[in-house]
């Protein structure tokens, strides 16, 4: 199982941005992700920290494609587009 780093939350003006290492099979890879706060009430109604549904985030993208595959920068928003499942699965992960 890949290992995910979630490193210093930095607040915007409509959303975190964080900087999240994951270290699969001994490869480590970097993504510069944002994470707006409309998607984190949806999925997290304010109950854990941002950074909990980032690493959750990444389990739910992780166990759908690899590593390589995650685009290297990255908003959560996106997710909701490309798995339509995400807004179900994700606060069931939280």
């Amino acid at each position: 199982m890949a290992e995910i780093v979630v490193g210093i939350e930095t607040e915007q003006s409509n959303h975190w941005a964080y900087e999240v290492q994951v270290i699969d099979a001994g490869v480590t890879y970097d993504y510069q992700v944002t994470l707006r706060w409309a998607d984190y009430d949806l999925w997290s109604r304010g109950m854990v920290a941002p950074q909990k549904v980032i690493h959750a985030m990444f389990e739910f993208l992780l166990s759908r494609q690899a590593a390589a595959e995650i685009l290297p920068k990255l908003d959560c928003s996106l997710i909701r587009r490309l798995f339509l499942e995400v807004d179900q699965v994700l606060p069931t992960m939280l």
